[in-house]
């Protein structure tokens, strides 16, 4: 069973970020969960001492004390709007964004993080903000974040009736498809297994492409694979494997299906250039056509 006992939702008063806070509530509601939403206020240029020509900082821009008067009467009223029947904790943090979402995500323990991605305009696609991509790298918290959260339907009681797991079926994978699974059933859910194989035919080896047979057989034992899983976990759900690139195949297989959420792996233990993110997070949450919970 799947308890989600704290989610917290970081705001910056955006479309996007207001839509990511309207699903937080209502998982929160689903899951009977502690809500908290954050604003976190960067330094400002009063901190670092005086302009030339005498002036001090604090005589052109407000204290701090009614900056955050004025954020705080704002997420309060973001809170009222989006959970009316429900409290939810504010707060106002003062620092480097990053940072503080990361201090108070371990600090209140929470079990998932809900963001959006932060991409505008014609290239959303191909950008995942600096904010959830640092915050990607470092929390072991689950995080719901996607270039399309803005875009779902109006939330509903049901708002995730299909939900896909791309899957590399590593030593990792366990872990997540139990998660998949538990969120699936938490939502009276179809469950989908996704895993792309390797391209054996996409390119050829010392002049030769790998026979039509080999793949099928890459296929099927990709496959049962992927059904021992499910039967380890004591999980059901729909297997798609395909010998193909995984974040093409991946999207394409959550556009047929029509999903309402991709949850994926990322690493356990961090480290490295890319950190927590897998190889091909970054494209899976750029392009899905539908929220990423990264486990």
């Amino acid at each position: 069973m799947l308890n989600l006992n704290k989610i917290l939702a970081p705001v910056d008063f955006s479309e996007r970020s207001t839509a990511a806070a309207e699903h937080a509530v209502v998982m929160a509601k689903h899951f009977d969960s502690e809500l908290v939403f954050q604003h976190v206020l960067p330094p400002g240029p009063y901190e670092h001492g005086f302009f030339e020509g005498g002036y001090t900082p604090s005589a052109v821009w407000p204290n701090h004390q009614e900056i955050e008067a004025r954020v705080r009467e704002q997420i309060e009223e973001l809170a009222k709007k989006t959970s009316p029947d429900r409290r939810v904790e504010c707060v106002v943090s003062w620092g480097e964004p990053v940072a503080k979402i990361e201090e108070l995500a371990e600090h209140e323990q929470v079990d998932l993080l809900m963001m959006p991605t932060h991409g505008y305009g014609p290239f959303r696609r191909f950008i995942l903000g600096s904010v959830t991509a640092k915050v990607l790298h470092d929390l072991s918290c689950p995080v719901f974040t996607g270039a399309h959260v803005a875009e779902l339907p109006e939330s509903t009681a049901d708002p995730y009736e299909v939900v896909a797991c791309a899957l590399d079926l590593s030593a990792h994978s366990e872990s997540v498809l139990l998660w998949a699974w538990d969120f699936a059933q938490a939502w009276n859910a179809k469950l989908h297994l996704i895993h792309a194989g390797p391209t054996l035919d996409a390119s050829p080896v010392d002049g030769q492409y790998f026979p039509t047979n080999l793949r099928d057989t890459v296929k099927r034992l990709k496959t049962e694979q992927a059904q021992k899983l499910l039967d380890k976990v004591g999980a059901e759900a729909t297997i798609h494997v395909e010998c193909e690139h995984v974040a093409p195949y991946v999207e394409e297989i959550t556009k047929r299906i029509t999903a309402d959420a991709l949850i994926i792996g990322r690493s356990p233990t961090g480290g490295g250039l890319m950190g927590r993110l897998r190889g091909n997070a970054y494209s899976l949450i750029r392009e899905a056509p539908c929220p990423v919970i990264s486990i």
